[in-house]
């Protein structure tokens, strides 16, 4: 028996912990995926809720996401009036998060929740805990784009990390409160690695398994959204210069 399996035989491995998801066009995904973040929850902690942010979704996703919500007293959701994008709902999900834990993830089940334990076991030295792909199961197009994206960040901002844009995150109330999020678009995941280090809290990287995307398609690769993340990168640079 390993170190993990023991752990999660023997005690809780954390306090409290909200899972949270953004969800749009994730109608064939949202509900398998509230039930595996439940399970996975219950291993971890007695004290859990589940979140799903319904980003103004124009298929059943809300709809299924209220029925959960009824039917189970842990999962709540957070509808937007209209559409706000990926980073806008993450913030949502960040700001509604009540407990002391608070895991990220995306809508489309594209990760594996099951590999959350990897990361509580890690939980009583680091305060921030993120993913990064093993293998990316996406078209080459995509790599490229994030690939400069990093380069970008690490020029801007010198901070240097495996996988800024994974959306498996696990992260300590302590930091959340200490935070201010200064981005309007999908700039999040970098926002948060930045002012980590900004901060000098320590960061785990852990690698997860990425799967491909079994219903609909991404939106990341509209030239809207990447213009948005760019201006925003800068916004945020310029902002941090004013403040630090």
């Amino acid at each position: 028996m390993n170190r993990l399996s023991y752990f999660l035989m023997t005690s809780k491995l954390l306090p409290s912990l909200s899972i949270f998801f953004p969800a749009y066009y994730d109608e064939n995904t949202v509900e398998a995926l509230t039930r595996s973040s439940i399970e996975i929850a219950k291993r971890l902690t007695d004290d859990y809720e589940i979140i799903i942010v319904d980003d103004k979704s124009p298929d059943k996703t809300g709809a299924i996401a209220d029925r959960l919500a009824k039917e189970i007293k842990e999962v709540r959701v957070v509808h937007h009036l209209e559409n706000k994008g990926i980073g806008q709902a993450m913030i949502s999900g960040y700001k509604h998060a009540s407990k002391e834990w608070v895991f990220y993830t995306d809508g489309d089940a594209q990760y594996d929740v099951s590999e959350l334990p990897l990361f509580a076991e890690h939980t009583k030295d680091f305060d921030i805990l993120v993913g990064y792909r093993l293998k990316r199961a996406e078209g080459l197009k995509r790599v490229f784009i994030s690939r400069c994206f990093h380069l970008l960040i690490l020029s801007l901002f010198g901070i240097r990390f495996k996988d800024i844009d994974c959306s498996f995150k696990l992260i300590h109330r302590r930091f959340l409160d200490k935070i201010s999020f200064y981005t309007h678009s999908g700039l999040v995941d970098a926002e948060i690695l930045i002012q980590a280090r900004l901060l000098k809290f320590p960061v785990k990287e852990i690698g997860v398994h990425h799967y491909p995307r079994r219903f609909g398609s991404s939106h990341c690769l509209k030239p809207r959204l990447i213009l948005s993340m760019l201006v925003d990168t800068f916004k945020l640079r310029f902002k941090l210069w004013k403040i630090t």
